[in-house]
């Protein structure tokens, strides 16, 4: 989320006007249409297509639970995301909620990869973006099959908006 309309990506806004802040997505009950929307808000973020002069709601979901605000993060912030993040991809593992086994095992080493990487003194910011894309296509995609299967309540449907707003921070981070 940013005021600034130069930086790609995520929420633009100039100016934002909300009564309650989200720190993680959250849904509630099994509203079909909400799973949806939540997709699409992780498709959105990494292609950049939210914007507007001024947001104004009622609660405004930001997705993360470590970076309070994504243009100041630094690599230990991006990293203790990751680490959530990863507890949550294997709660979502656990639940059967990625279909295919072997993606699943995919998302979660390319996070730890992804962590290890951020750890070093000088982080390979391009493969940090690799890891973090390839976890972010795993977990839309398992998102959009748990909507289809009428699952609308599994924790990956949550979980694809963080991965790309993650994914995001990440870019702006490294300036790729």
């Amino acid at each position: 989320m940013t005021a600034n309309n130069q930086e790609p990506g995520g929420i633009r806004a100039k100016r934002f006007h909300v009564d309650n802040v989200v720190s993680e997505v959250q849904m509630q009950g099994g509203d079909p249409q909400q799973a949806a929307a939540l997709i699409s808000l992780a498709q959105a973020i990494r292609r950049g297509e939210i914007s507007a002069d001024d947001i104004v709601a009622r609660n405004l979901v930001n997705g993360l639970q470590y970076i309070a605000d994504p243009a100041q993060a630094n690599t230990g912030d991006l990293r203790r995301e990751l680490t959530a993040l990863r507890s949550k991809v294997e709660q979502a593992t656990a639940a059967h909620e990625i279909p295919d086994t072997a993606d699943a095992e995919d998302a979660k080493e390319s996070l730890t990869s992804a962590e290890t990487e951020l750890a070093k003194p000088q982080p390979n910011g391009q493969r940090v973006l690799r890891k973090l894309d390839e976890v972010n296509t795993i977990l839309t995609k398992s998102a959009q099959a748990a909507e289809a299967t009428g699952k609308i309540e599994a924790l990956v449907i949550q979980l694809a908006p963080v991965a790309a707003t993650v994914w995001q921070v990440a870019q702006r981070l490294f300036g790729l």
